[in-house]
């Protein structure tokens, strides 16, 4: 039943495809890590924008600690919202890089403060419950500061990871075949 007034602010449907390795596991702190195949876009009210992620976008999907997955496991309602807040956690909100062109400008730089109320807004969106965006939310404010840039200084983090994050070709080939090996 619709809800008056409600309107999705996500375009679309979530496409994902799970990254495995046949020599070891595609893992970010023992979470399985997924690449998006199509584009997810949110119409948010800040700015007000679209923000857009692209294929090829690796995620983790909500970033919960296992020992908290009884309560909010990382594949919640809340999901899309993870996914947008991911990218704008790894892009330092203006998703540069993965726009390789330096000519191109974002259409908005989002502050992590901005990033976070956008990941709320994605989570009322989403109608997840009161509780279970609070606590989220709170979450991101409170730890968030260590996953801002991710993507930025992934050199530096590639450098000291036992288990490799998949680089941008491996993703792309395993979205593009139809069946990749296993």
């Amino acid at each position: 039943m619709a809800v008056p007034g409600w309107r999705d602010k996500f375009s679309g449907k979530l496409f994902l495809v799970l990254l495995d390795r046949k020599e070891e596991a595609s893992t970010r702190a023992g979470r399985s890590l997924w690449a998006l195949s199509k584009p997810l876009s949110f119409t948010s009210d800040i700015g007000p924008t679209t923000i857009t992620v692209p294929p090829g976008v690796v995620t983790d999907l909500a970033s919960i600690p296992r020992w908290a997955w009884v309560l909010l496991p990382p594949d919640g309602p809340w999901v899309k919202a993870a996914i947008i807040h991911d990218f704008l956690y790894a892009t330092e909100g203006d998703g540069r890089a993965w726009n390789r062109d330096p000519s191109i400008s974002p259409v908005r730089v989002f502050t992590r403060a901005e990033s976070d109320a956008i990941l709320l807004e994605a989570m009322v969106n989403r109608h997840v419950s009161w509780f279970q965006r609070t606590v989220i939310y709170l979450a991101v404010r409170i730890g968030g500061c260590l996953g801002w840039g991710r993507v930025r200084h992934a050199e530096k983090v590639k450098k000291k990871r036992k288990v490799p994050v998949p680089d941008e070709a491996e993703v792309k080939a395993y979205i593009e075949t139809p069946n990749p090996p296993a």
